[in-house]
């Protein structure tokens, strides 16, 4: 008599989620059944969240080949990844610089529309919308979990649970008590800007990726696809800025914008500017996980990817790729039979280099002279260049 499947819940559809899902769904013979469940009622809910995102070579493109998906993330992409310039707040230049993607090829793709492609993928019913996990236990008779939703539904007979519900994810304590998200001292106010009518900022920005860094503070755009652009005001303020201060109590985005303007007084006018055009204002304090207290393995069959797992601010430019290379190795491990602790090990390790990058790149980043010290820092070896370049990968705070 054949022995059942192998039955893996995972929780939470952000893209390593996804991901994983897929290159398992491609395992046909690997007796391995899956269903994602996620909160959100339905995949239109965060269709426009996200920046745009670079995919490394080794890490996130890996992980779109073993997806079969490589292909099409390419004719989606753009070339664009090296394109920075670097600025203080009188718009002094301290790096610039216009790359064709030949020495360094990390095509950029907007999140929601690498998002679309892998849930695109996936055979119908792998997603089952509005199911917001709220208990997860071990059913003591036969050794399996069983998983409760707050719509009533429950989830029985699950032998592998997977946490890839993000920065405050609910699967987490069970495998991390003392894992708990702390604030970074930095919040952004991110809005859009409609390229369209504002060519005139592409001198200041450029084709790529602009950051204007002084006083603690930061102006950072992003192009993205479709005539938009993306803008991060950063300021370091106290932890209930985001609920507390009158940026954060205005009650329209344009309202936001002016009071965020006030903190850049003295910035340059163009900088300014550049604010004064962004619409759809949104707070995103910025969090992350103690990455040097993090277990590094445990022999119970709950596991974790992505966020959930090793948030961490996106000073590293790393976050999107961890968790897609996340997914490619857990895929391998599930499929093999092998423990999972050779995946956390892996995983962990990879984690908490990227973590402590990020973590002593914020710093710099809105330390002193800081536009002077991330410029010198863009002029070093490429490898220590492409480990600091930070390219928003703000996913985290929308799980």
């Amino acid at each position: 008599m054949a022995s059942s499947p192998t039955r893996v819940a995972i929780i939470g559809a952000g893209l390593g989620g996804l991901l994983l899902a897929r290159i398992l769904q491609l395992k046909k013979n690997a007796r391995i059944s899956f269903t994602i469940y996620e909160s959100d009622a339905d995949a239109s809910l965060r269709a426009a969240f996200g920046g745009s995102l670079d995919l490394k070579l080794e890490s996130g493109q890996r992980a779109m080949r073993e997806a079969g998906l490589h292909a099409e993330f390419i004719k989606l992409s753009r070339p664009v990844g090296e394109h920075m310039r670097i600025l203080d707040k009188a718009g002094k230049v301290y790096h610039d610089v216009t790359e064709d993607g030949t020495s360094f090829y990390n095509p950029e793709i907007d999140r929601g529309q690498l998002r679309t492609l892998i849930l695109d993928s996936l055979e119908p019913g792998t997603v089952q919308w509005g199911h917001k996990a709220t208990v997860v236990r071990k059913d003591a008779a036969s050794d399996k979990y069983i998983i409760e939703f707050a719509s009533g539904v429950i989830a029985d007979n699950v032998d592998v649970v997977v946490g890839a519900d993000g920065v405050w994810s609910r699967v987490r304590p069970l495998v991390w008590a003392d894992g708990k998200p702390l604030y970074s001292g930095i919040t952004f106010l991110e809005t859009k800007i409609n390229m369209a009518q504002n060519q005139h900022f592409n001198t200041i920005v450029g084709q790529g990726a602009m950051f204007a860094l002084d006083d603690g503070k930061g102006i950072m755009a992003q192009h993205n696809s479709g005539d938009l652009m993306m803008l991060y005001s950063a300021v370091r303020v106290p932890e209930d800025w985001a609920t507390t201060s009158a940026v954060a109590r205005a009650e329209t985005s344009e309202e936001k914008v002016m009071l965020i303007l006030e903190e850049f007084s003295d910035w340059n006018e163009e900088l300014k500017a550049l604010i004064r055009a962004g619409e759809n204002a949104t707070i995103r304090p910025i969090y992350a996980l103690p990455y040097d207290a993090a277990p590094r393995s445990k022999t119970d069959n709950i596991v974790l990817l992505g966020d959930a797992s090793h948030a961490m601010s996106p000073f590293a430019g790393e976050g999107v790729n961890l968790a897609m290379a996340d997914a490619a190795d857990l895929a391998k491990v599930l499929v093999s039979g092998q423990p999972l602790e050779k995946y956390e090990k892996l995983m962990r390790n990879r984690a908490n280099v990227a973590a402590k990058e990020s973590a002593t790149n914020l710093e710099i980043f809105f330390g002193e002279q800081a536009a002077e010290a991330v410029g010198k820092m863009f002029t070093m070896p490429w490898g220590a260049a492409t480990l600091i370049k930070a390219y928003f990968y703000v996913r985290s705070i929308f799980s």
